[in-house]
């Protein structure tokens, strides 16, 4: 059994800020849906590209891969004032807003 996700984190998430040493693209996105999946939008080259990963939350980590290419990632998050998700990769931040 998947362990249900914190249901704060369901919905869709922009990118409003991140340290620069996490190259993040602007107006990256996230959107975090039921069932462990987790689509993930960036801009590159011009071109709006879009990957499907999939996700699961242990307490305050997030777990997330990509099925297609393995790469396995461990991400601290938490809620901060005014509705922000802040996802600390061992200490670079990043700051999404909700937009849905």
């Amino acid at each position: 059994m998947i362990p249900l996700p914190d249901p704060r984190l369901l919905g869709r998430w922009r990118l409003v800020r991140a340290d620069d040493s996490l190259d993040f693209a602007p107006n990256a996105a996230m959107e975090f849906q039921v069932g462990g999946r987790l689509r993930y939008e960036f801009a590159a080259g011009g071109i709006q590209q879009s990957v499907m990963l999939v996700y699961r939350v242990d307490g305050d980590l997030l777990h997330t891969d990509n099925p297609a290419a393995p790469h396995a990632r461990e991400t601290r998050f938490r809620f901060g004032a005014g509705d922000v998700l802040i996802l600390d990769f061992a200490g670079a931040v990043a700051w999404f807003i909700r937009e849905l």
